[in-house]
């Protein structure tokens, strides 16, 4: 285990949300504000001993040139180091491992991660995340939908291990399940789903059809973390969740640059379009903690669509290359007796918001025994897997209840 693992705790977590239509609309700054004030609360610090702040990238729905520094006028504080992490849907996990790093190298006591989005109040963001994710030059031009950036992969997918669509309506039936029991998911009132629903329903983009997509969340959620070192952890606060491990690998920007790739991992062996940095990511993870899949009691992964989930699978370990299709399908990620798996819906069921660290909170609720929704008896160790980009940039983070030896 790297002396990294468990070096670092969370203190202290917030979440502020707000729907489309309900009253005032929130900005994401404004809902940023309050989950940060309620972390702070919750881990009893002062504005004060705030040393860093961290936050994702800069909301679509809030374009400023440095949001930190929006953020941190706003609660008035005066950090001692600030910065934004831009890759993506990655950049949310990476705000903890940015802050672990820091507390260990002793230059600040306290790190508050900050992301948040509202783009479900504020924009059309099927327009927008397709504009953001197509390749300026050659793939925006021709108004790719995302479905269609993603389709490219999981055709690739498909062809290389045989992967059904049966097997990936899995990932959508089960995701579905988890939602039923979780308040804030949005497809919740839908109610449950089949595997024959999911196969027949609409086509959105080849192999793609609607209940394989995630669903936009029509709001806004802004989730805040306060980090400390173990000795101040020990020392000062009561409930810690901790840091047993992260990591993190960032492998290109538009989808057609992963054909360029060579002589690093993953793509030490040529281009490739199925491998990730997910899986990069998780090793290093792993390592870390001195963990291995068969530890962990849940995961959560911002994989947007069915045929990614099961990649992802493969990619935390959890079975093996090309397997996903028939984990899913053997009952691997079965609501009852499989791996509890984006146990609140996921994007699929719960619904995408960018820089989704509500997945963490997951984590966190669960190993405390607190879920919102349905409650995994016992859990100790969870791992959580945020991407953002056309399957392009990857963190994981390992939580554990208790430090792991």
């Amino acid at each position: 285990m790297s002396a990294m693992g468990s070096a670092t705790a969370i203190v202290g977590m917030g979440r502020a949300m707000a729907m489309k239509g309900e009253g005032d609309p929130k900005t994401p700054l404004q809902l940023g504000a309050v989950a940060a004030r309620q972390a702070m609360a919750a881990a009893g610090i002062g504005r004060h001993e705030v040393g860093a702040l961290f936050t994702g990238r800069t909301p679509q729905s809030y374009m400023v040139l440095q949001y930190n520094q929006s953020l941190l006028n706003e609660l008035k504080i005066g950090p001692t180091f600030s910065s934004e992490m831009t890759s993506h849907g990655g950049g949310a996990l990476g705000t903890l491992q940015l802050a672990a790093t820091a507390l260990q190298a002793g230059v600040i006591d306290y790190a508050l991660c900050v992301t948040n989005e509202a783009s479900g109040i504020w924009m059309d963001q099927v327009g927008s995340n397709a504009a953001w994710e197509g390749d300026l030059q050659f793939e925006a031009p021709y108004g790719p939908s995302t479905p269609s950036i993603y389709a490219q992969s999981i055709c690739r997918y498909m062809h290389e291990y045989g992967i059904t669509p049966e097997m990936a309506a899995h990932v959508a039936v089960e995701n579905r399940r988890w939602a039923l029991d979780h308040p804030h998911a949005v497809m919740r009132h839908k109610g449950p789903i089949t595997i024959e629903q999911v196969v027949t329903s609409r086509l959105v983009a080849t192999p793609l059809r609607l209940l394989d997509c995630a669903v936009w969340y029509p709001g806004g959620i802004a989730t805040a973390v306060v980090l400390t070192r173990a000795d101040l952890a020990r020392a000062r606060h009561g409930e810690t969740t901790w840091l047993a491990g992260f990591g993190q690998c960032n492998t290109h920007e538009w989808v057609g640059e992963r054909m360029g790739g060579w002589g690093y991992a993953p793509f030490e062996d040529g281009p490739d379009l199925v491998q990730t940095g997910a899986g990069v990511a998780a090793k290093q993870a792993y390592a870390m903690a001195g963990l291995t899949p068969a530890d962990i009691d849940l995961a959560e992964s911002s994989a947007p669509f069915s045929y990614v989930n099961l990649m992802m699978l493969e990619e935390l370990g959890f079975c093996p290359r090309g397997e996903g299709g028939n984990f899913a399908a053997g009952g691997g990620i079965a609501y009852d007796g499989g791996l509890p798996f984006n146990t609140i819906g996921g994007y699929l069921s719960f619904g995408q918001v960018a820089q989704g660290l509500y997945n963490l909170q997951e984590v966190v609720d669960q190993l405390h025994g607190r879920a919102e929704g349905r409650q995994i008896p016992d859990a100790k160790a969870g791992i959580v897997h945020m991407h953002g980009g056309p399957l392009a940039c990857h963190s994981v983070v390992i939580l554990s209840k208790e430090p792991v030896a």
